[in-house]
């Protein structure tokens, strides 16, 4: 039988055995050859150690090269230099500068897709509010406080122009100790505006020959088997809501990563300008903002040391301010 006539006979496929069911979070089953190569494996590395250990139990303490002149040693490790030469100042603007225009190129990509995403959100009518012919359950679909300043982000809504307003207090001075219990007292005995308004209300309501509005009170519905063209209206009712969920969410992960490579593209363009000439004054550095009360605020010494660890959710930019100087 010639050998070609032999190789085409079907022949049966070698099947290596396999994990058992009952064992197989412990993964595959490891073969001779595997159990070969990870004894081959670790008698390298322990031989490595061997050979290191005894390197270091026979050197000489008192050996001395000329060439340790120029080496370095950090915490008694010697450092040695890669041999890595620093590029030229111009090449390196270069490249920040082919970096801030891949960022603007990135940034600008970004905000066609916010642009899509704002438009798709102005198309929908029941946006802030659910249309009326909805019934009771529309008011859980409402938008969120986190929602909402995503809008005011976009631009899709105006901002809150309702500003805080601080408690005045009135701080009264007197003489000695009597006049200002004297003062407790009496301001203790006087009524609050509050109260004497509650005093002044009458108890008993007038008559006037209006009736009077029916309040409904909400009663918990129980879950009834419905219908199926019943859920089937549900479900396309709650279509809109879920889409304008995934909108906004996707708004607000889009306006993030648009404020970063903004704050990316802004870092680019100071180093460029750090690395120019021209005498400059550090205004702020990069910082987490967190609120502090009025008194740290106030006090000098805890100025100093008020620098926190930056944060990527409340990351601002360096500050730098340059010398005026006159252009030719």
């Amino acid at each position: 039988m010639t050998s070609s006539l032999r190789n085409s006979i079907h022949r049966r496929n070698h099947k290596e055995r396999s994990q058992l069911a009952h064992r197989s979070k412990l993964g595959f089953l490891e073969k001779h050859k595997d159990y070969v190569k990870r004894a081959r494996d670790y008698h390298s590395k322990q031989d490595r150690l061997t050979r290191l250990r005894q390197k270091a139990s026979e050197r000489n303490k008192d050996e001395f090269y000329f060439s340790m002149n120029k080496e370095k040693t950090r915490g008694g490790v010697h450092i040695k230099e890669r041999g890595n030469v620093a590029l030229p100042t111009d090449m390196v603007k270069v490249l920040k500068t082919q970096d801030e225009n891949y960022v603007r190129t990135a940034r600008a990509a970004g905000l066609k897709k916010i642009d899509k995403i704002k438009g798709q959100l102005t198309a929908m009518v029941d946006l802030l509010k659910p249309s009326p012919d909805q019934d009771d359950t529309a008011a859980d679909d409402e938008l969120d406080a986190v929602e909402l300043d995503t809008l005011r982000d976009a631009g899709l809504i105006q901002p809150s122009t309702s500003k805080r307003k601080k408690s005045t207090k009135h701080i009264v001075f007197v003489d000695n100790e009597a006049d200002a219990r004297k003062l407790l007292s009496s301001e203790k005995q006087q009524p609050s505006p509050s109260t004497s308004k509650v005093v002044s209300e009458p108890s008993t309501r007038i008559d006037l020959g209006w009736k009077a509005p029916a309040v409904k009170l909400k009663k918990r519905r129980h879950s009834q088997p419905q219908p199926a063209d019943a859920q089937a209206s549900k479900d396309e009712a709650d279509e809109p809501t879920s889409a304008r969920k995934k909108l906004l969410l996707e708004l607000r992960a889009r306006l993030h990563r648009d404020k970063m490579l903004r704050y990316t593209q802004r870092e680019f363009e100071m180093q460029r300008l750090m690395m120019g000439k021209g005498a400059r004054q550090k205004i702020q550095g990069t910082e987490k903002v967190e609120e502090a009360n009025s008194d740290e605020e106030d006090d000098p010494r805890s100025r100093k040391g008020g620098r926190k660890v930056v944060d990527e959710q409340a990351y601002k930019p360096r500050v730098y301010k340059w010398r005026r100087e006159r252009k030719r």
